[in-house]
């Protein structure tokens, strides 16, 4: 049978390993939240066209994620936790704005260096993100750059709908991809009605 200083030593041991994790993990949510902010400035400075300070936030937003990810190496539960993730997602998206914003391409998971739940996510809310540029740019009466647009977005729901795997698995892809198509349905038909009322204007 153990006896009281037995106990006492299972304790510390136990103690001393959650206050390990407890520790890593009130650092991840400090540094996830610091990446997420640094990634809505970047698409911040996006929409208002100031891609050098976007790209300069978005520096910033990967060197915080990159912590991250040393810091949970060793502790998967809190890096496959909620927060880690949305980390991701945000430097996902941030990414694929203002890469496609400088040089109209859509950069593979592989280059961001991100799982694929991550980039899955931050491919929808990028979707978004396109919409909001599109309807500046239709504001603009600038119709075909609107449509450049329109043409990423339904890229992207493209590749969403070609994965066919359970939700569990991939954070939600039937919600983000209805999301996504649902985006793109009213941005083709904003484009469609500035086109009719610009051939009226002629």
């Amino acid at each position: 049978m153990f006896d009281e200083s037995e106990k006492r030593e299972v304790v510390s041991e136990l103690k001393n390993s959650f206050d390990s994790i407890y520790n890593i993990r009130e650092d991840s949510l400090k540094i996830s939240r610091k990446s997420i902010q640094y990634a809505s400035k970047s698409i911040r400075s996006v929409h208002r066209q100031e891609l050098n300070e976007a790209e300069e936030y978005l520096i910033e937003c990967q060197k915080c994620l990159s912590e991250l990810m040393i810091l949970t190496y060793d502790y998967p539960m809190i890096k496959y936790n909620g927060f880690v993730v949305d980390a991701e997602k945000e430097m996902v998206e941030a990414s694929l704005v203002l890469t496609f914003e400088k040089d109209s391409i859509l950069l593979f998971p592989s280059e961001l260096n991100v799982s694929a739940v991550g980039y899955v996510g931050g491919l929808g809310d990028a979707i978004g993100e396109w919409r909001r540029r599109s309807l500046d740019l239709l504001r603009q009466l600038q119709i075909d750059e609107a449509s450049k647009y329109l043409s990423i977005m339904e890229l992207g729901l493209d590749i969403l709908c070609e994965l066919d795997y359970p939700d569990g698995m991939t954070g939600g892809l039937r919600r983000i991809s209805d999301n996504a198509r649902s985006i793109i349905e009213r941005t083709r038909s904003d484009i469609t009605n500035a086109s009719v009322q610009a051939q009226l204007r002629v």
